[in-house]
């Protein structure tokens, strides 16, 4: 009589083939007909399109929405462009945000940009190169106007200043000019930590040892097991100082913001709308319709002849538009802690334009 086979080997290969049987079903649902339809044709008939969001399809007068929501970062990961595993966080990478004003600039078929803000700062760096592809559009003739929906503070504003004109809908916060660098922790006599350094509890009181070893005065700033010298602490301030400088010189360069003010009065303080509009950081306070209206008034669109259209999606492979979505449903919560601790360690390792209450809610202390 032949021996029966191991048990496990089969139901193994049963799991694997139900999982990707469900991946194909739900990789079919999420892309839906276009994914078989659009296999094979003309290369050309597969250029990705802007997509129309609101007003008249059929109209010439194109006003592209491009959009500076949550943190502001520099460099999108390869995985953020439509990977398997894509976080849901809402992110701006400036880099991205300054492609996209670029070929907005070069569309003939974009007659305005109009920047939808939603943001509490972010890098500098980011903040700086969308600040270069508003002035792309600009040089290229094109209206691009700024609507604030309910925050632009700090890397924000460097962000839009340059902006034909900022409004910002009833109810939003504005302003913050400022640089921040991470808070750097310095626990004394610590005794354990529980959950790992930035875990749940940490109790102080002699017990625990800490060795570091490093070259170069200050190589090891922001270790947490010993308080940062005075020299560290005035090359920071320093740096810090130049940033802001920098800040101040960019802000009133492109709005009608008083320096001197902003040094000893306004500060890094947020306002709100009327507030924000006394002081030069806003023109008015408009609706999302009617900052819209304004856009197609300033491009000549008579009527309702002007449509709102959104940038060409990134093209992605057939087996992209097939799985992304599915495979992003199922991703683990390990991959989004990862993206969670690349953003804070963006953030946190230089200086930035942010305010310290975004920092502390991304990052936590």
């Amino acid at each position: 009589m032949a021996e029966r086979p191991p048990l496990l080997p089969d139901l193994f290969r049963m799991v694997v083939k139900m999982i990707v049987g469900g991946l194909l079903i739900l990789g079919m649902v999420s892309c839906g007909v276009g994914c078989v339809a659009g296999g094979g044709g003309d290369p050309a008939e597969k250029e990705p399109v802007a997509k129309t969001i609101y007003g008249d399809k059929d109209s010439d007068n194109a006003i592209e929405r491009i959009d500076i929501v949550g943190p502001i970062l520099t460099h999108a990961p390869d995985e953020a462009d439509g990977g398997f595993f894509s976080s849901i966080q809402v992110l701006t990478y400036g880099y991205r945000v300054k492609e996209q004003l670029l070929k907005a600039a070069k569309n003939d078929d974009v007659k305005a940009v109009m920047l939808f803000v939603s943001t509490p700062g972010g890098t500098i760096a980011g903040s700086e190169a969308i600040h270069d592809g508003v002035l792309a559009v600009k040089e290229a003739g094109k209206p691009i106007v700024a609507h604030v929906d309910m925050m632009s503070a700090s890397g924000g504003v460097w962000s839009t200043a340059a902006a034909d004109k900022i409004f910002a809908d009833h109810g939003s916060l504005v302003g913050s000019v400022g640089v921040i660098f991470g808070n750097f922790m310095y626990y004394e006599d610590p005794v354990a930590i529980d959950g790992g350094l930035f875990g749940s509890g940490i109790t102080t009181r002699g017990g625990i040892k800490s060795t570091v070893i490093a070259a170069s005065e200050g190589k090891d700033l922001g270790n947490p097991f010993r308080p940062m010298s005075e020299r560290e602490k005035a090359m920071l301030t320093a740096s810090a100082d130049e940033f802001y400088e920098k800040f101040l010189d960019h802000v009133t360069e492109h709005r009608p913001l008083d320096r001197q003010a902003l040094i000893e009065d306004y500060g890094a303080m947020i306002f709100a709308n009327d507030g924000a509009e006394a002081r030069g950081y806003i023109d008015g306070s408009r609706t999302y319709q009617e900052t819209l209206a304004y856009i197609a008034g300033e491009i000549g669109a008579e009527g309702d002849d002007w449509k709102l259209v959104l940038p060409p999606a990134s093209a992605k492979t057939p087996f992209e538009r097939m799985f992304g979505a599915s495979l992003a449903a199922v991703s683990t919560g390990r991959t989004q802690a990862a993206r969670n601790a690349a953003v804070c360690a963006e953030l946190r390792t230089g200086p930035a334009a942010i305010t310290a209450q975004s920092l502390t809610s991304l990052c936590g202390l």
